[in-house]
């Protein structure tokens, strides 16, 4: 299902000194970046339900850090995946060049994004904060229009016939367990 490579094997993009280097940095800084902007993304929010005097009721704290720890646990399985078979983080500017199907990936297309939406709950919850709660509410609709619009159209130009059959095989968000039939509708 690997468009260059045999099942589950990645090319080697970024192999080699300096080049090598180079794209450990570039990747390094993507991440970084993504972690920054969650990080003022919270920060943002918490002055502002501070200042409002608005807050969550305490029962979501424990519900929320379940989340939280979800998410972060399904990003980081999702980036295991990526940076092994395709030694790509999947970030702006580093896009993988093969098709990556296992960890999270073989059960849902955008484990990443799914991932961010239970970080994006679950700190709402823990924290105690509605505003991000409507962040996070906010952040579905964007990132199917985007995946739709955007990303899934260039994925299909990069690589072709493999990507059209991982269409078949795993759902857009609500993952599936292996083994319960392929599913044709891929709109979920």
């Amino acid at each position: 299902m690997q468009s260059g490579a045999g099942p589950g094997e990645g090319s080697e993009i970024g192999s080699g000194g300096a080049a090598a280097r180079r794209s450990v940095a570039a990747r390094a800084f993507i991440l970084s970046a993504a972690s920054g902007l969650v990080i003022v993304l919270v920060l943002a929010t918490s002055a502002m339900d501070s200042r409002a005097g608005w807050s969550l009721p305490p029962a979501l704290k424990a519900p929320g850090a379940v989340a939280l720890a979800g998410g972060v646990a399904l990003i980081a399985w999702a980036e295991v995946a990526l940076l092994g078979t395709a030694r790509s983080t999947g970030g702006f500017g580093d896009a993988p060049e093969v098709l990556v199907a296992r960890g999270p990936y073989r059960y849902v297309r955008n484990p990443i994004y799914l991932g961010a939406f239970f970080l994006l709950i679950g700190i709402a919850g823990w924290r105690g904060s509605p505003s991000l709660l409507l962040a996070g509410a906010a952040f579905p609709p964007l990132m199917h229009f985007f995946v739709v619009r955007v990303e899934e159209p260039a994925t299909r130009r990069r690589l072709g016939a493999a990507y059209d059959d991982y269409l078949k095989d795993a759902p857009r968000w609500v993952p599936r367990v292996r083994g319960s039939g392929r599913r044709r509708d891929d709109s979920r």
